[in-house]
């Protein structure tokens, strides 16, 4: 179930907390996307591409990358069967003292290139494999054992994050993480919130940024203004809403934050090249 475009609603089957799947689902693909739990995505083949907070990676046969809780992310050009996937509460992580210390390092390294002479980074391929099989079990503790896996997966990551840490020193490195971060928290308080009278100064303080630095970073991250992105939302929102055939456009227009139905057939014809009425028909119609 998508919210607001970008919020991915995962009920895991059978109440586990622990969900495996060889298959990308069709909906999230080429979608910028965020959901409350952790994802590792473990790449199949050559050429899948994976975007982070806004930073691409070209993924190659047991590359992994991992996404965290709020994290906007966005799965291109790939069939469907060319990732293996784990999901899981990060809190199952987490709740170890020695992987909460280092919360922040794994966050800033969320990618790892296979390297076959990397016998660390084979064991972390070979246990993310693992997971997924396991999880294919019927007899009883499978996700006991599951989690077990899980918890091996990131001792041998944690390790790794510390051996391969980013140079604090890295003064580009670190402003493009904390940047990027700012960023995917904008973008999802501009989603969640874009029905309200929201400003641009709302947002820089909402994220604790100036305005004038805020406009420069999401111009520059995201190739638009607050403006465009904001109006692109609410006609995102607008768009969900034209299925319930009792409601009227002028009261759509309103709930999704246009001050007039003027202003919200402007902006839609701009965005979409036909009018309210002439999409929605189409809409039903399909």
């Amino acid at each position: 179930m998508l919210l607001d475009n970008h919020f991915e609603d995962l009920t895991f089957s059978e109440d586990r907390l622990i969900n495996t799947s060889h298959t990308v689902a069709k909906t999230y693909t080429n979608l910028v996307h965020w959901h409350p739990f952790a994802e590792i995505l473990l790449s199949l083949v050559e050429g899948n591409e994976v975007e982070l907070n806004f930073r691409k990676y070209e993924m190659a046969p047991n590359d992994f990358i991992i996404s965290y809780p709020g994290d906007l992310h966005t799965i291109r050009n790939v069939s469907l069967d060319s990732f293996l996937l784990v999901q899981f509460p990060l809190e199952l992580v987490t709740v170890v003292p020695e992987f909460n210390s280092i919360r922040q390092l794994m966050e800033r390294s969320p990618y790892c290139r296979y390297d076959v002479s990397d016998i660390q980074i084979g064991k972390m391929v070979m246990t993310i494999k693992k997971i997924v099989n396991s999880t294919k079990d019927s007899g009883s503790f499978r996700e006991a054992y599951s989690y077990s896996l899980l918890l091996k997966f990131f001792s041998y990551y944690g390790k790794w994050c510390l051996e391969n840490r980013i140079d604090e020193n890295d003064v580009v490195n670190d402003a493009y993480y904390k940047s990027s971060k700012l960023m995917a928290e904008a973008c999802l308080y501009i989603s969640q919130n874009c029905a309200e009278a929201l400003t641009i100064d709302d947002v820089a303080k909402k994220i604790g940024i100036s305005k004038s630095y805020f406009s420069h970073l999401f111009k520059d991250y995201l190739q638009m203004t607050f403006v465009d992105y904001l109006t692109r939302e609410r006609i995102r929102r607008a768009e969900s809403m034209f299925l319930d055939r009792k409601k009227k456009i002028i009261d759509i227009a309103f709930e999704c934050g246009f001050t007039s139905i003027s202003s919200f057939n402007r902006s839609f014809r701009k965005t979409k090249g036909i009018s309210p009425r002439e999409f929605r028909s189409a809409m039903i119609d399909d």
